[in-house]
C-alpha cells in the first residue's frame, strides 16, 4: 500500500520563538503548505509546542489546548497527525506521542519509555515497556521518542507487533542509530526533529528525503509492502521474479549487506503473493530461522 508521508522540522537553527503561540503558528502555517499534497500522515517533533522555550514539564498548563490544536489540524486536513507533547494522567507527567485520526479523534498514544535523567528530574515519568503499535487505515504505526533511539529492543518490539513504519518524534537527530535500526529491522522510519534533520528512512537504512535550510518540511509516497530478503539460498529468485512481473516490480541488490529489496510498483502486485509464489524467505524470517536452529544445537 502506497502512503503519502510528510515530516516537519522545527528549524531550531533559524527560528527564535518567544512563546508557545509562536510554535503553534509555525506548525499551523506549515500544515497549510503540506495540505496541498494531501498527505495521509504528518509527523511533528518531540514536545513541539515548547521547542526553544525555557519551559519545564511540571509547569505546563496548556495540555488540553495542545490536544485540541492537534485534533483541529487533523480534522481540517483529513490526516493522521502524530506529535509529542506533555500529558498528565493519574497524577503523573508523560512525554507522549499522540496520534489523531482524520476525524480529529485521539487514536492512540505512546509514552516515552526512556526519558533522559534531566527529564525525570523535571517530573516526567517513564512509559510502560509493552506499548504496542497503533492501528490506522493503512496499517500499524509504531512510535519512539528521542532518547528511546538507544534501546533497539524496543524498536524490535514495535516491529514484532506489526508496525509498518515507526514515527521518531525527537529533539536530537538520532543519526546513524536510525540508519542501523531501519536496516536491521527492515522498517520505515519517519523522523521529525527540532533541527534540520527531519526526513524519511527506508527499510535498508537510506534517507529517501530530508529537510534542509531551504525546506522545513518534506514528503514522500512510500510503498509499505516493500520487503527485504537475504541472498542466501535464494540468489536465483530475482531473475525469475522479473520474468513473471517485469516492470511491475523493482528489485535492488545491496552487496555489502547481502540483501535485496523487492518493491511492487503497481496496485495489482502484492508482496505476499510474490513471497508465496517463489517460496521466498524474508530477511527477518531468515535470521529468526537461523537463530532457532542455533539454539537447538547450542
Amino acid at each position: 500500500m502506497k502512503v503519502k508521508v510528510a515530516t516537519v522540522s522545527m528549524a531550531r537553527e533559524y527560528r527564535s520563538p518567544e512563546n508557545v503561540e509562536d510554535n503553534l503558528t509555525y506548525i499551523e502555517n506549515i500544515l497549510k503548505d503540506i495540505g496541498n499534497i494531501k498527505p495521509d500522515i504528518v509527523a511533528l517533533p518531540e514536545t513541539f509546542p515548547y521547542v526553544g522555550l525555557p519551559i519545564k514539564a511540571r509547569d505546563v498548563e496548556d495540555i488540553v489546548k495542545i490536544k485540541e490544536f492537534m485534533a483541529n489540524l487533523a480534522r481540517k486536513y483529513s490526516i493522521y497527525l502524530a506529535g509529542s507533547t506533555y500529558d498528565r494522567r493519574d497524577g503523573k507527567i508523560y512525554n507522549s506521542l499522540l496520534i489523531f485520526n482524520r476525524r480529529g479523534e485521539l487514536l492512540g498514544k505512546y509514552d516515552k519509555v526512556h526519558p533522559t535523567e534531566p527529564e525525570m528530574e523535571d517530573g516526567v515519568s517513564p512509559g510502560a515497556k509493552d506499548q504496542k503499535p497503533i492501528d490506522t487505515d493503512f496499517g500499524k504505526i509504531g512510535c519512539q521518542i528521542c532518547f528511546d533511539a538507544n534501546w533497539s529492543s524496543y524498536w524490535k518490539y514495535q516491529v514484532d507487533n506489526g508496525a509498518k513504519l515507526i514515527i521518531f518524534s525527537s529533539a536530537y537527530p538520532g543519526g546513524r542509530l536510525l540508519n542501523s535500526i531501519a536496516t536491521i529491522f527492515n522498517i520505515f522510519i519517519v523522523a521529525s526533529t527540532w533541527g534540520l534533520k527531519s526526513g524519511i528512512i527506508d527499510k535498508v537504512g537510506r534517507w529517501r528525503i530530508k529537510t534542509d535550510r531551504f525546506s522545513y518540511w518534506v514528503w514522500d509516497r512510500i510503498e509499505l509492502d516493500t520487503e527485504v530478503f537475504h541472498w542466501d539460498f535464494q540468489h536465483d529468485r530475482p531473475l525469475e521474479i522479473y520474468k513473471r512481473y517485469g516492470e511491475k516490480i523493482k528489485i535492488e541488490s545491496f552487496e555489502d549487506e547481502a540483501l535485496f529489496l523487492i518493491e511492487p510498483l503497481t496496485e495489482d502486485v502484492k508482496i505476499e503473493d510474490i513471497i508465496r509464489e517463489f517460496n521466498l524467505l524474508t530477511y527477518k524470517d531468515y535470521i529468526s530461522r537461523a537463530e532457532n536452529n542455533q539454539d537447538k544445537r547450542r
